[in-house]
């Protein structure tokens, strides 16, 4: 079956819960050598729509302007991190994506790179004076795709009171690109499932 049919399928055989959960894209691997880096995943996507209404974006900065932002972070408050990391970890853990004014970056990378880096939350450079509605949109239908040590890839791709159509097409979206991004293709996939969080997989024709 294709990827709405499998959506579809999905939402209809979870269990009724006292929350509304989360579609989640699956894909299993194989003969993929994770021990070189080249054969890694670690990438930014933007989706066709949003999957997840959980994302938070910070902005560092104090010229930048985006009201959508869910904090902005003066360049004061950027230099009490400097000297109390754990206010940048906390900042790290609690949001999904950073934006700072580039020439903040330098001393950002010199000073909280131990922090940010390892969390791979280093902060995106933009130009001082931007306005930043349009990436904040952008980043809002982001997710982050990670394969590293595991040949598994499982990304929320929408929620169970989405639009099927789209939950497929954020989906389909994730697919093609990682097959585009595997040494061999198709090849290295091995299944391709699609579940809600504590529903059943259901798997998709690949």
């Amino acid at each position: 079956m294709d990827f709405e049919e499998a959506v579809e399928r999905a939402i209809e055989e979870a269990e009724d819960r006292n929350f509304t959960e989360s579609v989640d894209l699956i894909m299993n691997f194989r003969g993929l050598d994770l021990s070189d880096p080249n054969n890694r995943i670690n990438d930014d996507l933007k989706l066709p729509n949003q999957a997840d209404e959980d994302i938070k974006i910070a902005v560092i900065g104090d010229s930048l302007s985006g009201d959508s932002a869910d904090r902005h972070i003066s360049e004061d408050e950027l230099e009490e991190m400097f000297d109390e990391p754990n206010k940048a970890k906390k900042l790290a853990d609690d949001f999904t994506f950073l934006i700072a004014e580039a020439p903040l970056m330098p001393k950002i990378g010199q000073q909280l790179g131990q922090v940010f880096g390892p969390r791979n939350m280093m902060p995106d450079p933009t130009p001082p004076g931007s306005d930043l509605e349009d990436e904040i949109e952008d980043l809002r239908n982001t997710v982050s795709l990670s394969v590293k040590e595991q040949p598994l890839l499982q990304i929320k791709v929408g929620k169970e009171d989405h639009d099927p159509s789209d939950v497929a097409r954020n989906a389909n979206t994730v697919y093609n690109f990682v097959e585009e991004n595997l040494p061999q293709g198709g090849n290295h996939i091995k299944n391709v499932m699609v579940k809600t969080t504590m529903g059943p997989s259901v798997e998709v024709d690949n």
